[in-house]
């Protein structure tokens, strides 16, 4: 779905993604039986619910409104909002240790469930209660004002909902209504960006001076959550002390959710889009192999519901195309630009015909539209032709003629032309201006609007959508780097670990009988010596490009500099220097098994991954 309506900055393709949201909604509706389960499990109509509001507009509007705050609220170091008796008594006891080195005789080292109000503890727990009351009434009030920045088509899939419930279940109160649109709201869209706010890019790093960060983070979730919901507190019976704090923002927070539903339907602009489209002849899309696999599949299975007819034009290509293709290696999986046209497409050859033919339309009246047109074309692209009051045509069209611009000057010659043809034939005079067909081009253009501002508005948008990406990939990249050292930390920590030593996470300083020394580098092992025939007979060589008649003085050399890292050298007798050296990881190794992929390049032979897999398995392996 979301690559046939990949460009969600062209009003048509999100629309008609938005229309394919309202039909698995209401599909939705209609099969389930239970109000309480709607859009509560985790099915595949609130997997792209969730997927929808991770785009784009949905991305660069938790970034505006929620980035600062959290920052903000991480970096009080000592902010601790808990609330649940029996871990803020833990917490007590822990510190009390820290400080005093032992507990009084007085306190438990541990609470059974229920005893948290015992031992000073409730006093504790009820100033944090008050505390994260006041913390969470912070964002609901600020993001009830700006409910109208919200992205509007986020907003419309509101909309549905409430619309969906109102018909299917039409006794639903108005607060079991906004519980299904907070469900979809907080739980899909805001939640699990304040829970996980790193895989959001709202901050870059939870700070390591705070002690709290994420739970804080999921204490303010969940307080939005019951605010959104009809909290049930049998699992988590400490949330009840903020049931005051639910009670009195309840009847705000369903009135916002209710604004959120106030926006206007597209389909009268989607009906346009539509027609529009008709006269595209360079409609495409861009689609992976499997993607376009699996969609053959899906339309072959449901084939009688889709088309009964034995005409139907859908019916007809299926049973050309036959059965679907099975689904290739992700290797394979290539992106394919797919071009859109229907080969019972009756095409137009003159417009100009079609419309005489069709409307009743004389040539005038043509002739008449077309000067128009062009004029609209040449006004837009050039706005300050219009600066001077009245439009004066004739200047225009000599300005356009005379331009840099070759399109430009094209179009001010032809109109040039067509102003006159009008004249000639009294359908506008020169004498009053050209009146008539000025006073349309002015409402023609107040229609449109000013295409500067849209290229500019469009424009900002793109800029803010591209910055959120090369933030995304600079932050994708920042975590391929940390999982790389850990996984080479890790490396060396497994072969470092001897009997008698115990190496910590970080590799740097090892302990040996109590006493601290630096860990000894990782030992190269090897090299390890095979001949060309030997990795022949092995299966390890597939296929050669070296000569029989010097096979015999090929020789391969491989070394583990540290551990999963390879080096393979390919050598001739009586030279000192390698032909050619390949640094291997066993990661790179076993990623091609998986995906696979049969060879290894060498430029002078190809090595079986497999065989290869095992014969450094077997060589490394018995030697460590």
């Amino acid at each position: 779905m979301f690559t046939l309506y990949g460009n969600q900055y062209e009003n048509r393709e999100e629309h008609l993604l938005l229309t394919m949201f309202q039909s698995v909604l209401s599909a939705q509706f209609e099969t389930t039986t239970d109000f309480g389960s709607l859009l509560r499990a985790n099915t595949p109509v609130s997997r792209m619910m969730t997927t929808y509001t991770r785009r784009g507009p949905g991305q660069g509007y938790l970034k505006t409104v929620l980035a600062e705050r959290i920052n903000s609220l991480i970096e009080h170091k000592d902010l601790n909002l808990e609330i649940n008796p029996l871990k803020v008594y833990d917490q007590m006891i822990q510190q009390i240790e820290d400080e005093t080195g032992s507990l009084p005789e007085d306190l438990p080292g541990d609470l059974g469930r229920g005893s948290g109000g015992e031992h000073g503890c409730a006093e504790h727990y009820c100033a944090t209660s008050s505390h994260a009351d006041g913390d969470s009434q912070q964002l609901p009030d600020d993001d009830y004002g700006e409910y109208r920045q919200r992205p509007v088509r986020i907003r419309w899939i509101c909309k549905q909902i409430r619309s969906l419930t109102k018909r299917k279940y039409q006794d639903a109160t108005d607060i079991a209504i906004c519980s299904l649109i907070g469900g979809f709201f907080f739980l899909r869209f805001i939640n699990p960006a304040i829970v996980t706010p790193q895989a959001y890019m709202l901050i870059d790093n939870l700070p390591t001076t705070a002690k709290y960060p994420r739970r804080t983070l999921t204490l303010i979730a969940k307080m939005l959550q019951n605010l959104a919901n009809k909290p049930s507190y049998s699992k988590e019976a400490y949330m009840m002390s903020l049931n005051p704090f639910v009670e009195s923002n309840k009847a705000r927070i369903n009135k916002f959710l209710n604004l959120l539903c106030e926006v206007k339907d597209f389909y009268e602009s989607l009906e346009m889009d539509q027609y529009m489209a008709l006269s595209k002849k360079d409609l495409q899309i861009n689609i992976t192999l499997n993607e376009l696999y699996n969609t053959h599949s899906l339309l072959v299975s449901h084939l009688d519901h889709l088309a009964k007819d034995e005409r139907q034009h859908l019916r007809i290509l299926l049973e050309e195309l036959g059965a679907a293709p099975a689904q290739v290696p992700r290797k394979e999986n290539r992106t394919i630009e797919l071009p859109l046209y229907s080969r019972w497409e009756i095409p137009i050859q003159d417009i100009t015909t079609a419309l005489m033919a069709e409307n009743n339309l004389t040539q005038n009246d043509i002739l008449y539209m077309e000067t128009k047109s062009i004029f609209v074309q040449l006004i837009r692209s050039i706005p300050q032709l219009t600066e001077k009051r009245p439009m004066n045509l004739v200047q225009i069209a000599e300005r356009a003629a005379t331009a840099k611009d070759a399109v430009l000057v094209r179009k001010g010659l032809k109109v040039k032309e067509m102003l006159r043809e009008l004249e000639e034939i009294k359908l506008c005079d020169r004498k009053d201006g050209h009146k008539l067909l000025v006073d349309e081009i002015a409402a023609e253009l107040t229609h449109l609007g000013n295409m500067r501002e849209k290229v500019l508005l469009e424009t900002k948008s793109l800029e803010s959508v591209y910055k959120t990406i090369g933030d995304h990939n600079n932050y994708l990249r920042s975590q391929l780097e940390q999982y790389k050292a850990y996984l080479q930390n890790v490396r060396i920590t497994s072969t470092a670990n001897q009997k008698g030593k115990t190496v910590g996470a970080g590799v740097g300083v090892v302990s040996v009988d109590g006493k601290e020394k630096k860990a000894a580098k990782p030992q190269a092992l090897g090299p390890y010596k095979f001949s060309h025939a030997q990795f022949e007979k092995d299966g390890v060589i597939v296929d050669t490009n070296v000569p029989e008649n010097r096979r015999a003085n090929i020789f391969f050399q491989i070394v583990s500099p540290s551990p999963g890292t390879f080096i393979i050298a390919l050598h001739y007798k009586g030279r000192e220097k390698a032909i050619l050296e390949m640094d291997l990881k066993i990661d790179d190794l076993l990623e091609k098994q998986k995906d696979n992929v049969p060879t290894l390049d060498l430029e002078y032979v190809q090595l079986s991954v497999s065989k290869t897999l095992a014969m450094l398995n077997k060589t490394f392996a018995r030697r460590k």
